[in-house]
């Protein structure tokens, strides 16, 4: 930090990201300038005294010696510039651009010289050469500098900013209509024009956070490695909570219930938790199935239910989400994941799109219950609906909650979008109404089983023991416990499970009310159930903050990060709070006023937001093994409640696993063998 800048603009790489490529290329143009002396000792050795063209030869080859040579000692100054100072202390490394630029003349010499050596040696050939062999390697060092500088320009092409005259929302939006254009994502001309259904959704949120200081993407992964050293200390430390066996977090933070969990209530929980995980695992289809079960799902690709059929999708029918020919794939793992039967398959909803969520009905038998799963994020659209992360308010009375306005009825704009969605789907088909009150069936083309539903049979009394559980993974999470706010005045037995829920989901007042209902479950350091508005600002500020603390430079932080994580302790790369270098200051003061300002100007982007419902935590308590066995992973967690204030306080804690830590087959395989720990106590 900051960014370099030669010629006018600025590059992808500051100057202390010099250290690695400058070693390289001093080993590789170290070696090729033996290579060159060499030839030219064999060269004047074996070159003929009539031939006047050769002495022309000769002179090529020490001036091809000589850039390279110059080309090193140039780059060992560099190397030693590049080291100065720390991350947020450029004005030490100020002179590493003088040194690039004569690189640079020197870099066109070689190309100069390079090119008179291929005429030279058009003209001469072997006519003045005694061996044939010199004339052969002569043509090696014409070849290897050719290689050689296409490498140079290659690395430059790496690191060359396309779009940096422009400012940082608009790079971004210029980037992703790029990536848009080569994923085949067309738009109309009034979303084009409206900024809709494009990755201009995404493109405005990654460049409302990555703003308001100059760091290069080197600078956000040594920000993000000191971050992890840090929350390391806070995952040893701080415990969110208190143990599921001793009692329940309320809504509000260090209320505790009085209320006391046995080893087999507790089991119960997490059986039946894992139970709906599974169903939410369902939701996703044929591909994550045979992500969680390889050979499962290939033995189901090549059993007659569609094979060869994933092979023949065509890219713009994916985002489209236009009929998919994978249809009876995806059922048929639903059907294996859920373990239902087809007849208790009632409706399953493939269409995709921006704010359009796959979801399907079914019934399960075994816990008189009908179960409505959505999927979570697995698309481009699905990552657009997740980017709308901008509150908007829900209709009070649509909730039944009139007395909640403003602010109170913040909810996620993606996931509304979603919701009404499907609950338009709902209307449209009618499904619910038929399944538990005997309505009339509206027909549609054919999401629907063959035949409608049938009414739930039974004594009244009995019909009212069946549940209406909604479920969900991640994003789908999300729109299950929105849904179920509108829902629940016409089904009053009604229960979410929520497994992974996007954290910046509802405003305190509407997570607090669906504890009711509502259980959603987070397992260890999960980013999204952590990830909010407010939370991606505060770990931008940690970032910052860990730069200007850093007391070593970039290569030595990345360095020891990667060869010996484990032995590095935060006060060997850390200042204390206050010993900070007054150039870092300098660039602490200005991103703070930075982000004051634009927090003013977009103050929805700092709207606090939260998880629904009752948090029950799976935290870890030791390291995990890849090949952990089941015995081990119930030693390895603890289960907890905890409240969503406390969880959204310490934000995103930054580890190894923080990201696979959402996958939702691990939180199956989680739950189902803490749910046996507790049933064997």
């Amino acid at each position: 930090m900051p960014a370099l800048t030669m010629f006018g603009r600025s590059w992808l790489v500051a100057a202390d990201d010099l250290p690695v490529p400058m070693m390289c290329l001093m080993v590789v143009h170290a070696g090729w300038c033996a290579v060159v002396l060499f030839v030219y000792e064999r060269a004047h050795q074996g070159l003929e005294s009539h031939c006047p063209v050769g002495n022309a030869a000769l002179t090529w080859l020490f001036g091809t010696f000589l850039c390279f040579f110059l080309c090193t000692c140039l780059e060992g100054l560099i190397l030693r510039h590049a080291l100065k100072g720390t991350i947020l202390q450029p004005a030490k490394r100020r002179h590493v651009c003088t040194f690039l630029y004569l690189h640079f003349i020197v870099t066109i010499a070689d190309i100069s010289f390079t090119i008179l050596g291929t005429f030279l040696d058009y003209h001469i050939g072997n006519s003045c050469y005694v061996r044939n062999h010199v004339h052969t390697a002569i043509e090696v060092v014409i070849v290897g500098n050719y290689f050689i500088i296409a490498c140079n320009f290659l690395g430059v092409a790496l690191i060359f900013n396309v779009f940096a005259h422009l400012p940082s929302e608009e790079k971004w939006n210029r980037l992703f209509s790029f990536l848009e254009m080569c994923l085949c994502m067309s738009k109309s001309r009034e979303r084009a024009r409206e900024k809709e259904g494009s990755l201009s959704h995404i493109a405005i949120c990654f460049g409302e956070v990555f703003q308001g200081a100059d760091l290069v993407p080197s600078d956000i992964a040594a920000g993000l490695v000191l971050l992890a050293l840090q929350h390391r200390r806070i995952l040893e430390s701080e415990t969110l909570g208190r143990s599921a066996e001793e009692g329940e977090n309320s809504g509000a933070k260090g209320h505790v219930d009085e209320s006391k969990h046995t080893s087999v209530e507790l089991g119960n929980l997490l059986e039946e938790g894992a139970h709906y995980a599974r169903w939410a695992l369902a939701s996703y289809g044929w591909m994550l199935y045979t992500w969680a079960n390889p050979r499962g799902g290939l033995a189901m690709a090549f059993s007659g239910e569609g094979p060869c059929t994933c092979c023949t999708w065509h890219t713009q029918r994916i985002f489209r989400g236009e009929h998919r020919p994978t249809e009876n794939l995806d059922k048929a793992a639903l059907m294996t994941c859920a373990g239902i039967r087809a007849e208790d398959l009632y409706y399953v909803s493939f269409t995709n799109g921006i704010g359009e969520q796959p979801y399907f009905i079914a019934r399960d038998v075994a816990r008189r219950a009908i179960v409505l799963s959505v999927r979570g994020t697995m698309s481009v659209q699905d990552c657009i609906t997740d980017s709308m992360y901008k509150p908007v308010l829900l209709n009070a009375n649509a909730i039944e909650m009139p007395h909640l306005s403003g602010p109170q009825l913040h909810c996620h704009a993606g996931v509304v979008t979603a919701t009404n969605f499907i609950l338009s789907d709902l209307d449209r088909h009618g499904i619910l109404n038929t399944i538990f009150f005997g309505d009339t069936i509206k027909t549609h083309e054919s999401g629907l089983s063959k035949s409608p539903p049938d009414h739930l049979e039974g004594s009244e009394d009995e019909q009212k023991a069946w549940t209406l559980v909604l479920c969900g993974h991640s994003l789908g999470a999300g729109i299950a416990t929105v849904l179920a706010l509108h829902l629940r005045k016409v089904f009053q037995n009604i229960r979410v499970w929520g497994i992974e829920p996007p954290g910046g989901l509802l405003s305190a007042e509407l997570a607090a009310a669906c504890r009711e209902w509502t259980v959603s479950i987070t397992h260890g350091c999960d980013i999204i159930t952590r990830l909010s508005g407010p939370c991606l600002l505060k770990l931008r500020r940690d970032l910052v903050d860990a730069l200007v603390r850093c007391k070593v430079n970039k290569f030595s932080l990345l360095t020891r990060m990667t060869c010996l994580p484990d032995s590095v302790e935060e006060s060997d790369l850390l200042l204390e709070p206050g010993c900070e270098a007054h150039e870092a200051t300098l660039l602490r003061r200005d991103f703070e006023q930075f982000h004051i300002k634009q927090i003013n100007e977009r103050p929805l982007m700092a709207a606090p937001l939260y998880p629904p419902g009752r948090l029950l935590h799976l935290r870890r308590i030791s390291p995990v093994n890849k090949e952990m066995s089941a015995a081990s992973i119930r030693d390895t967690y603890e289960v907890r409640w905890i409240s969503a204030q406390e969880l959204m306080f310490q934000g995103l804690l930054v580890n190894e696993t923080f990201f696979t830590d959402h996958f939702p087959d691990k939180v199956v395989a989680v739950l189902s063998e803490l749910a046996l720990k507790y049933y064997r106590r």
